[in-house]
């Protein structure tokens, strides 16, 4: 079985041919039904990790030469596994190089008789050479068309596309090996045999020129068959005597083949029925020994379960990057939430803050409001009970001028109850302290912020601020202080001056600011 010999990865390592052998096309063996493979010429490439584009390319184009290699050695199972290997190696952007890597693919899928996949890789070929416009690459294509034809319909189709294909080569100067390869493509099989004989022959000075063994060793097979053919069985069996001896030098089991059974139906046209049972026996030997070594189907399986290998690696791959970004999302999220619970939380604490703080500034408003009025109610009191008091003590003057004109009996009466109105009327200034004293008490904090602003402020501008706050008059307040409305206004104008406010701020609204 090949797969116990086929290491699991190309050795890539192995010999490179030299650049001129590379860049030579080569006409590998017939397989065992005696059609053709053809190469083509690569660019050369050497060998290293697979680590960019340019690395990668590198490993395609050697892919490729393994490719030929084995080939020319008939392993076409290795030559399979190595294509599939290039084609998954080759960077997508490399037009060329895949076109020539899907071609030897197809050549390989023709060699081995599956219609469905050669019949895919050559329509891939064929849109990738139209588009490129490459002279060798389209003579390239002809004659992979005609092995096509050749191998699932018939010679008459493919030779249409051998004639197309050397026609292209001999447009190619410097390229003989095309024309050579088409030459003997178009020998193959039945037909017109002096004009197969003359094609076969040319192809075989051209070989000869480039020193190319395995396919002179073709060429001597199939120029043998022709002139079997012809029934001229002496030349036929120098062609094949020289093909045999470069098959053996090169282990060509192809050729081999090939090479047996020609000589086994020579021998049984001449009647030499022994020697044509030991030729199909040598035969068989040869077919057994490529059977052995092309067992596709193992190949094709191997591929099959790696491509399957690679995308279901690939789908793990593709969940774990899928489970990746659906954790980062859900850690977005859930900081996402934290980070706006937190916010909303700090928002409720300032609103319920800023509520409670609002709420202390209207309580403290409405209380100083409160206090303000029943400041201004006292003093409005006071200031009433003063204003009537005077009132009395200016009847109690009228009174006394009329009594110096009474009897003097009359007066001692009038007298005594005057004095009893004015004992009771003798609590001004008892009164208005005790007045001015609980209007302080209420209005500390008033008293307390302007005298820590203004600290120069005597009592008596405490006590002129304190009534103008409440929203006292001048009038109102020179009662209440006992003083001239003149002496009120001097009271203001140095206080005025100890809050240094000019004349344009009015003095109570700045008093009520605190």
């Amino acid at each position: 079985m090949l797969l116990a010999n086929l290491p699991v990865a190309v050795d890539l390592n192995a010999q490179p041919k030299s650049d001129r052998e590379i860049n030579a096309i080569k006409i590998p063996k017939r397989d065992s039904t005696g059609r053709i493979v053809l190469q083509h010429k690569i660019l050369p490439a050497s060998l290293s990790t697979l680590k960019t584009p340019k690395d990668s390319l590198s490993i395609t184009k050697k892919l490729i030469s393994l490719t030929i290699q084995y080939l020319e050695k008939g392993e076409s199972a290795r030559a399979l596994y190595t294509i599939h290997e290039a084609l998954s190696n080759c960077p997508k952007g490399e037009i060329r190089t895949n076109a020539i890597a899907t071609a030897y693919y197809a050549m390989i899928q023709i060699k081995t008789g599956c219609h469905t996949k050669s019949v895919n890789s050559l329509n891939t070929c064929d849109s990738l050479f139209r588009k490129l416009g490459d002279i060798y690459l389209l003579a390239f294509h002809y004659n992979n068309l005609g092995l096509f034809y050749q191998k699932f319909h018939t010679q008459d189709k493919a030779v249409k596309y051998f004639l197309r294909a050397l026609a292209f080569s001999r447009a190619i100067e410097d390229d003989s090996h095309i024309t050579a390869t088409a030459l003997n493509n178009l020998a193959i099989g039945e037909g017109d045999t002096k004009l197969k004989i003359s094609y076969l022959k040319e192809a075989i000075s051209i070989n000869q020129k480039g020193g190319r063994q395995l396919s002179l060793a073709e060429n001597y097979n199939n120029l043998a068959y022709q002139y079997i053919v012809l029934g001229n069985y002496k030349i036929a069996h120098s062609y094949l005597d020289s093909a045999l001896t470069i098959g053996k030098s090169l282990n060509a089991q192809e050729i081999l083949f090939k090479n047996y059974d020609l000589r086994s139906i020579i021998y049984a046209k001449e009647g030499n029925y022994r020697s044509a049972y030991e030729e199909t026996k040598k035969r068989q030997q040869a077919q057994k020994i490529i059977t052995d070594g092309q067992n596709i189907s193992d190949i094709e399986e191997m591929i099959s379960n790696r491509i399957l290998s690679r995308k279901e690696y690939e789908i793990n791959l593709q969940k774990k990057e899928n489970d990746i970004k659906r954790l980062n999302l859900t850690l977005v999220i859930l900081i996402s939430t934290f980070i706006i619970t937190i916010l909303v939380l700090l928002y409720i604490y300032f609103f319920i803050s800023n509520r409670r703080r609002m709420q202390n500034l209207e309580l403290k408003q409405a209380s100083a409001e409160r206090d303000v009025k029943y400041t201004q109610a006292e003093l409005l009191n006071l200031a009433t009970y003063i204003n009537s008091r005077n009132d009395i003590l200016c009847n109690i003057q009228e009174s006394l001028s009329k009594a110096q004109k009474m009897e003097a009996k009359d007066v001692f009466s009038e007298l005594r109850r005057m004095n009893l109105y004015i004992r009771n009327l003798q609590t001004k200034n008892e009164d208005v302290e005790s007045v001015m004293s609980r209007i302080g008490k209420i209005n500390k904090d008033f008293i307390d912020r302007l005298s820590s602003e203004h600290p120069d402020l005597t009592k008596n501008d405490k006590n002129v601020a304190l009534l103008l706050r409440a929203g006292l008059s001048t009038k109102q307040i020179s009662t209440l202080m006992d003083c001239s409305p003149k002496s009120v206004n001097m009271a203001r104008y140095r206080m005025r001056q100890h809050l240094n406010i000019d004349s344009d701020t009015n003095l109570t609204s700045y008093l009520k600011s605190f």
